[in-house]
């Protein structure tokens, strides 16, 4: 079938709308009951083979899988990433030097400040209602940073050398490696949905991420606090989630119920966002999830990559992904149309 024998949906698409959908529905999802995930509910790639050969028959046996967790799960956990395991350790004592800083420090570079041109950067401190925003408030503390085609690490706002020495070198690097490995990944997601290897590679010359260093204290439940963050689903194509311990839940749709999902050494844990659920005319699930509240004595720790396209990339339906009985569902829309308001951008 030819791209020009259906007609892209015409219909508006309103993303402030289907944000307030979403923070309704959140608020009726049943998070009581939660059990540990079992073999299947988060599928393990290992994308050693394909990363170490580029082989054709490994591209497609890996895309096979990521199709597979993408329609019927909308998570996955990735390993044979070749990103190095001292790199990884190296960025979460970054982290955790960040938020062990004295708050008034932190307070200095507070996101959404009015001195500060660029919204959606900084620093969030614990009980924020922000990212995502919903009625109780997010038991967790974070520092952002974001870049795409028109912003740069410059725009980002950062502690003083003098009082956190190497600290954007090193989430400047960090950000750099998730942002390849991204790339990485998109003939794989290009193959799973029967489209040539190089079909997303206009859409990520230069990709909107956002890189999200969070920390969630050891608390003691009250009446208001429930979550560490609270129940979303992600705005992005893809996240990419590094923890240093367990306190992910997901939504298992195979079971219809919530899991806990494992945290896997030297491993990521992939989820499908919005945009590319979307980009799919919905054949690839979005799924909601939520960070838990840290009743433990240790602090935790998690870093997520966001990754989205180009802000401006106009997002065309798939052909792959849609059929005289599966018409388009979604107009032709970029990311800072359909996304960016619900982000604050």
């Amino acid at each position: 079938m030819s791209q020009h024998d259906l007609n892209p949906a015409t219909s508006e698409f309103d993303p402030e709308e289907k944000e307030k959908q979403l923070r309704e529905e959140s608020n009726s999802w049943d998070t009581t009951q939660i059990e540990d995930a079992q073999p299947g509910d988060i599928p393990v790639l290992d994308l050693s083979e394909y990363f170490e050969t580029g082989s054709k028959t490994a591209l497609n046996s890996i895309a096979q899988s990521l199709k597979t967790a993408c329609e019927e799960v909308g998570f996955f956990s990735i390993v044979g990433h070749q990103v190095g395991k001292n790199q990884m350790q190296q960025m979460f004592e970054t982290v955790r030097q960040f938020h062990a800083l004295p708050l008034e420090v932190k307070q200095t570079l507070l996101m959404d400040r009015p001195d500060w041109p660029i919204g959606g950067v900084g620093y969030m401190p614990v009980k924020n209602r922000k990212l995502p925003s919903r009625d109780k408030p997010n038991l967790n503390e974070a520092f952002i940073v974001k870049c795409d085609n028109v912003l740069t690490m410059d725009d980002n706002q950062w502690p003083e050398e003098s009082q956190l020495p190497k600290f954007r070198e090193t989430v400047e690097r960090y950000a750099n490696t998730l942002e390849n490995l991204g790339r990485r990944l998109m003939p794989i997601y290009a193959t799973a949905l029967n489209m040539p290897e190089t079909f997303f590679d206009a859409a990520f010359t230069s990709p909107l991420y956002r890189l999200r260093m969070t920390h969630y204290p050891p608390l003691k439940l009250d009446s208001d606090d429930d979550f560490g963050i609270a129940p979303h689903v992600d705005t992005t194509f893809c996240t990419i989630l590094a923890q240093d311990q367990p306190g992910l839940s997901i939504f298992s749709e195979r079971r219809q119920i919530w899991v806990n999902a494992p945290a896997l050494e030297d491993a990521f844990i992939v989820n499908t966002g919005e945009l590319l659920k979307q980009w799919t005319n919905d054949r690839f699930l979005s799924v909601k999830h939520f960070a838990n509240n840290n009743l433990g004595d240790q602090s935790r720790y998690s870093i997520p990559f966001f990754l989205n396209a180009n802000p401006d990339y106009k997002m065309t339906y798939i052909e792959s992904c849609c059929g005289p009985d599966n018409p388009p569902k979604y107009p032709p829309i970029s990311y800072n149309e359909s996304q960016a308001t619900v982000q604050g951008e």
